[in-house]
Formats: C-alpha cells, sequence, structure tokens
C-alpha cells in the first residue's frame, strides 16, 4: 500500500475512532460509522496535514476512502506543479 494511502487511512482511523484494520480503500464512510460532521473533519485534518484546500464542490461527492484518497492526491498534484506546469516533483 502507498505511503499516502496509509497515511490517509490512519487519520481516518484516528479521526473516526475506528480500528484501522477495518478501513480498506473501497469502504463506505457511511458504513464505517463516520457520518458527514466527522467526514468532513477528517479532510479538514488532511487538509491541514498536507498544506492543500480540496474544493468543496469536490467535498459533497465524497462517500468512500478511495474518494478522499483520490482528491487529497489530486490536490498534491496539483501542489507540486509550478506555474509552467512542469513538475517539481
Amino acid at each position: 500500500m502507498p505511503q499516502l494511502e496509509q497515511e490517509i487511512i490512519d487519520t481516518i482511523a484516528e479521526e473516526g475512532d475506528i480500528s484501522r484494520n477495518e478501513i480498506k480503500p473501497d469502504s463506505n464512510l457511511f458504513d464505517l460509522g463516520i457520518d458527514s460532521l466527522t467526514a468532513l473533519e477528517i479532510l479538514v485534518v488532511l487538509e491541514t496535514k498536507y498544506d492543500i484546500v480540496v474544493g468543496r464542490d469536490r467535498l459533497k461527492n465524497v462517500n468512500n476512502v478511495r474518494q478522499i484518497i483520490s482528491a487529497i492526491s489530486d490536490e498534491l498534484q496539483k501542489k507540486a506543479k509550478d506555474p509552467t506546469g512542469q513538475s517539481l516533483i
């Protein structure tokens, strides 16, 4: 499992008070007992941790762990590019 995915799952486990072993990339947040307020809190923690901002329109569509991973990964990739579009990674 990639490091970013592990870190995000660890954050979900900690913030959602869930055993890490219960969380899989395809896990539905509601099925994990994570309501919309807790999901928002998790995303704010991740935004702060990675110094990014996930668009609120995108957040409305986040229903599972994979979507959180994708949203964070996409924002990190945007952050890693300079204004000319060249990757800094």
